[in-house]
């Protein structure tokens, strides 16, 4: 009884010693399985002290893996006296320990279970060298099977004996003579044989008979071949490991495909006379080397005959950038909106990796190196479009275009169209390829287009001013007169002999509201007739009617023409040029008196209106006059087209070419009531 626990009774002590003398783990639990043992070896072994291990339960202790807790392991220690077998369990630290463990159970006189004696040992490495070699064994017989090659054993003793005669005749030098005496490469073919071959040689040299293949090499190699057999003999002789190449052979039916061929030549099987052949059908791979090359061949004679600018693009710097900031949880897309630090540093992780000649044209450069290296340099006046085409990529889209300048190498900025394109395949592969169309001749042929539609509406605006010329002179002449009565109202009064200085001050401040009056009417008509540059700025649709209203307010009086105002309240802002868009108001208003003018009718009016729009601002010029011929709606807006006897046929022409130009739409349609209605939107400020 002294080896059963580490109460103290005597004997117990001497037991325990004994215990820590063994270099295993032993340890006695009771039936319950709490532990009343523990030697030295287990506390080694597992962690725990003495102290710490007596009186707990092993399993709380030492927990097993889940797929280990069986209590038919207990049931067969507790029949048949013994169990012994493999434990993973957890020590103190946390390692898991693989186990090999031998139960004894102890008994009373009545047979009942008193305690159970548990030695283990440590096999955990042993168990992971196991494992290590299980796997390797299992990932080689897989890849084996896997692989789609035929293997040979080739019995190599035949032509060891004709080196050997060979040598005794006196040739020193094997090379030299297989390459004058093809027939002897011939011949030692002839005298290898095929000792063995697998499934796969079966399945690719022959025809499903397996003996028909072992026989000697001859009708699997072709005479182009016999270099390839000469050199791997002088490599078997010369002591190399192996031999590698790709040749031509030969099916048994007659059919010559290209093969990676592989000779190994380990010592103890040229000790044997034996030697190892692989040989794997590459064919496919040929043929799509082929394609490739002849694809390669395509997309460099497409990317540098092309008469756009092209650059190929490196963007693994970037792609690596961006994949490290979205796995820790950067939002790209803000950064990019937000951080111009952030646009630098892409400008200078994406790079020029190739260019054709139209590029190398465009930049103003001789040699493609002068543009290798990032691309900063050519985005420092539009760096925006970079990041644009950035935001394109992250949502998803296939490409992205936009008209852009670029800064050159010798010193130009160049109007261009820009075009990249984002395909999976050049993605992956961490490269695009961006295109730039110079658009210089396009631009300045728009600028000078812009100029001759510019003198053509100034010419319409001051063909509108000589048909407004009365008007225009009562307007004018209103303030003058009423200049000149104050100023001969002021003189008499300062001929009195008590001199009314006060109503003279009052007709004073008269006088010069009336000047101002007349230079604010002088101001408008300059603001029509002189030629400028157009100016967008935000503009008040609402502001710019009104405006033209009282412009025409006089010649509205003269010809009896109601003019009402119909103008929603708290309207966006519009970007435009306020002539402009003015002379389109003034034009479209006074057309409609001119169409009311022929007219018989007592009701004589224009209504505009303004409301918001999808897209913008909408605004609304319709006339109580006879509206248009069916016949004429195809053609209001067409140049040099006109109803008028003395029509120029330019005004409405121009009339759409500046809603256009500001990116919006005219139309016209006979009103519902009757009458002529023009209509016409235009964008609201930060609308796309």
């Amino acid at each position: 009884m002294a080896a059963r626990d580490d109460s103290g009774r005597a004997g117990a002590g001497d037991a325990r010693d004994l215990l820590d003398l063994v270099h295993d783990s032993i340890f006695v639990r009771d039936r319950a399985g709490c532990i009343r043992s523990w030697n030295a070896a287990s506390e080694t072994l597992y962690g725990w002290t003495r102290e710490q291990a007596i009186g707990r339960r092993v399993n709380d202790l030492l927990p097993l893996r889940r797929a280990e807790r069986d209590a038919a392991r207990d049931a067969q220690a507790i029949e048949t006296g013994r169990w012994e077998g493999r434990l993973v369990r957890t020590a103190a630290d946390g390692r898991t320990l693989t186990i090999e463990a031998r139960w004894s159970v102890r008994r009373d006189a009545a047979g009942e279970v008193i305690e159970i004696i548990e030695t283990g040992r440590d096999v955990t490495e042993r168990r992971e060298i196991e494992e290590a070699l299980h796997r390797s064994e299992y990932r080689y017989r897989n890849l084996f099977q896997a692989m789609a090659a035929a293997f040979w054993e080739i019995d190599f003793a035949p032509i060891g004996s004709m080196l050997r005669e060979l040598r005794a005749s006196g040739v020193t030098d094997f090379a030299a003579h297989f390459a004058a005496h093809p027939d002897y490469v011939r011949a030692m073919i002839r005298a290898a044989r095929v000792i063995d071959v697998n499934e796969q040689g079966v399945a690719l040299f022959g025809r499903g008979d397996k003996p028909e293949l072992l026989r000697d090499l001859a009708p699997f190699w072709p005479d182009e071949s016999l270099p390839v057999f000469a050199a791997s003999v002088l490599a078997a002789i010369g002591r190399k490991p192996n031999y590698v190449t790709e040749t031509p052979l030969r099916t048994l039916d007659g059919r010559i495909f290209d093969a990676l061929f592989t000779a190994a030549f380990p010592p103890e099987s040229i000790a044997k006379g034996t030697l190892l052949i692989g040989v794997i059908d590459v064919s496919d791979r040929t043929a799509a080397e082929a394609d490739l090359r002849h694809s390669e061949t395509r997309y460099r004679t497409l990317f540098h005959h092309m008469p756009v600018a092209l650059l190929q693009l490196d963007m693994r710097g970037l792609f690596v950038r961006i994949a490290a900031l979205q796995a820790a949880g950067a939002d790209v897309a803000a950064m990019l909106e937000g951080d111009a630090a952030f646009l630098d540093e892409i400008l200078q992780l994406v790079a020029v990796d190739e260019v054709n000649q139209a590029a190398l044209k465009l930049f103003g450069v001789t040699a493609p190196a002068d543009l290798y290296g990032p691309i900063a340099p050519a985005w420092q006046v539009r760096p925006d479009t970079i990041r644009r085409s950035l935001l394109a990529r992250l949502r998803g889209e296939i490409g992205y275009v936009e008209e852009t300048k670029i800064a050159t190498r010798d010193g130009r900025v160049v109007d261009v169209l820009y075009n990249i394109a984002f395909p999976p395949l050049l993605t992956d592969l961490g490269i695009n390829v961006v295109t730039f169309m110079d658009l210089t001749d396009r631009v300045e042929a728009q600028a000078a287009l812009q100029r001759v539609q510019a003198d053509f509406a100034r010419a319409a605006r001051i063909a509108t001013l000589g048909e407004l010329t009365a008007s225009i002179a009562h307007e004018v002449n209103q303030p003058l007169a009423a200049i000149a009565t104050n100023g001969e109202a002021g003189l008499r009064w300062l001929s009195r002999p008590e001199p009314d200085i006060e109503e003279v001050r009052q007709l004073n401040a008269r006088m010069v509201a009336d000047a101002r009056r007349a230079a604010d009417i002088i101001k408008r008509i300059r603001g029509i007739a002189t030629p400028s540059a157009p100016t967008r700025a935000e503009l008040s649709v609402n502001a710019l009617v009104e405006e033209a209203s009282l412009f025409l307010a006089h010649e509205l009086q003269a010809q009896g023409v109601a003019l009402r105002l119909d103008l929603a309240p708290a309207l966006p802002p519009v970007r435009g040029d306020r002539t402009q868009l003015q002379q389109v108001l003034v034009n479209l208003m006074v057309n409609a008196m001119q169409a009311m003018a022929g007219t018989r009718s007592a009701r004589r009016a224009i209504t505009v209106r303004s409301r918001a729009a999808d897209d913008g601002v909408a605004i609304e010029i319709e006339d109580s006059g006879p509206g248009f011929a069916p016949e004429h709606l195809g053609s209001l807006f067409a140049s040099f087209f006109t109803t008028k006897p003395d029509g120029m046929g330019i005004g409405l022409s121009i009339c759409r070419s500046i809603i256009d130009d500001h990116g919006g739409r005219i139309a016209a349609a006979n009103a519902p009531g009757g009458g002529a209605l023009f209509s016409f939107t235009l964008s609201a400020t930060g609308s796309p």
